[in-house]
């Protein structure tokens, strides 16, 4: 019998056959959803998940310096931002802004990939912001800037004033565990970030297998606002605040799967970043739905606020 691995339920549990559609593998993966927390999570997954993060998957890749340097310049004034943010919105860095945190806090990037935002929050005065991933090849040493470790967040010594996973707590296999990681790092007055796609919401109702962002076999878990309540307060925390943050790949990577189209392959209007300038004008209706999607709190996509319980 299938168990649910967050809340342990047994009954009304379904299950579904998802593909790997990012680069196109079409590997089928089973996934149980749960009839009580309505958590979404892989069955049996594969014993080689390499498999499906090679070297070009898009964290571990580094930005032209270009294209950061273009990035840096328009945002060194309030109108360049405003024009980064109308055409490429960085919710990552805006959820750290909302927190008013100062510029010496001490902040943990886990999952972190390559590092960007961490370089970005370095570029803008954050000197303490460093971070952890155990799927790099080795440690990362940015000169004048972030260390990212090759570790788990358990193996992290020291406190922090933020602890924050961007669109990687989905991949992890004992979430749980790290909700308590996260709890047991937090400062006292310390806040946690996580941004994860949601089961809860119009994209998986909507289109269920073919939700973008279920992305079999890379995301191990898609919770609910229920499921993650749960692990909130096992693990002594709370959540304080939740920040809806769709946008139009939501729509547009769905149906691109609809139609049977991988995200990797040249019909697909994301697929490079010509196509996305050029395809602008053509995507306005799946952004307007996607903003449609955060009016409602329907959003496949949040960003979760914790801290610890009094």
């Amino acid at each position: 019998m299938n168990v649910c691995r967050i809340c342990g339920n047994t009954s009304g549990n379904k299950t579904h056959i998802a593909r790997e559609m990012m680069f196109g593998l079409r590997d089928k993966f089973e996934y149980l959803e749960c009839g009580n927390c309505g958590c979404l999570q892989l069955l049996n997954p594969p014993v080689d998940l390499a498999k499906y993060y090679p070297t070009d998957y898009y964290s571990f890749q580094k930005q032209s310096g270009v294209i950061t340097a273009i990035r840096r310049w328009l945002g060194a004034s309030a109108l360049g931002r405003t024009v980064i943010e109308s055409v490429s919105p960085n919710h990552a860095m805006e959820s750290v802004r909302r927190l008013n945190v100062q510029k010496s806090a001490r902040i943990l990037d886990v999952g972190c990939g390559s590092g960007k935002l961490l370089r970005d929050l370095h570029y803008q005065g954050f000197a303490n912001a460093n971070g952890v991933d155990p799927f790099i090849q080795q440690d990362i040493v940015y000169p004048s800037g972030p260390t990212i470790y090759k570790r788990q967040l358990a193996e992290m010594p020291g406190e922090y004033d933020v602890v924050m996973l961007h669109h990687a707590f989905e991949h992890m296999d004992k979430p749980a565990e790290v909700f308590r990681s996260i709890a047991g790092r937090l400062a006292k007055d310390g806040r946690g970030i996580i941004r994860i796609p949601v089961a809860s919401s119009y994209g998986w109702r909507h289109y269920g297998i073919n939700w973008v962002h279920l992305d079999a076999p890379r995301h191990l878990f898609l919770h609910t606002f229920k499921s993650m309540e749960l692990m909130a307060e096992q693990a002594g925390l709370q959540i304080t605040e939740v920040i809806h943050e769709a946008e139009e790949w939501s729509i547009t990577g769905s149906e691109s799967l609809v139609k049977d189209i991988p995200l990797s392959d040249p019909r697909f209007s994301l697929s490079s970043n010509a196509k996305r300038v050029l395809g602008w004008h053509r995507r306005r209706a799946d952004r307007a739905r996607a903003r449609e999607m955060n009016e409602r709190k329907e959003a496949d996509m949040v960003c979760f606020y914790l801290k610890r319980r009094a």
